[in-house]
């Protein structure tokens, strides 16, 4: 199957909520609303088109600085592969577009930002395991703080936020340092 890779901006629909696995890797889910705007010539306003809420998924370093760095209401843009999750019983199937972000950040045309790069240790992948055992934690997101097992739930307080410039690929399962000389690694 072709991967879809997709570009979007929008606000920050509910606090991102980190997860942490028993060996120790981690991802952070937020939402994402994003609204169509259209200039109406007839009345001489901006219009809301229909909106669409976007779930998306940050593994690793790109999680951690997600959680650290956005909260409910921030203009963000969110690059990534598009998946189409599909959950519920037999008969009354949902679906909901998810995006598993390669690259997270503020949408500077709304404020500014500053970049704080934070200091890199060491990641490990993420098993398929994992993964599938996030999709069914969060098949839905009015699930409030559930807790599974193996998994821990924590909301992220709004006075820990530092605006942050996320670009990073940390979708891969090496990091993409590992091609750098180890000297250039350890200087970034």
């Amino acid at each position: 199957m072709n991967d879809i890779y997709i570009t979007l901006t929008g606000n920050v629909a509910a606090e991102p909520r980190e997860y942490t696995f028993d060996d120790g890797s981690k991802v952070t889910s937020l939402r994402v609303l994003t609204a169509h705007r259209y200039f109406d010539r007839k009345s001489g306003q901006w219009v809301d088109g229909e909106k669409v809420c976007f779930a998306v998924r940050c593994w690793r370093t790109l999680g951690d600085n997600v959680a650290q760095s956005v909260r409910v209401g921030q203009p963000v843009v969110v690059s990534g592969k598009l998946r189409i999750r599909e959950f519920g019983p037999e008969g009354d199937r949902r679906f909901m577009p998810e995006i598993e972000a390669s690259a997270v950040g503020h949408d500077l045309r709304w404020g500014t930002g500053t970049f704080v790069k934070p200091e890199r240790a060491g990641g490990s992948g993420v098993s398929r395991e994992m993964r599938d055992r996030l999709d069914e934690e969060t098949q839905d997101w009015a699930m409030g703080a559930r807790k599974g097992p193996g998994l821990v739930v924590r909301e992220i307080p709004a006075d820990e936020a530092a605006v942050r410039i996320i670009g990073a690929d940390d979708n891969e399962k090496e990091s993409e340092d590992a091609g750098w000389p180890q000297e250039e690694r350890a200087a970034a």
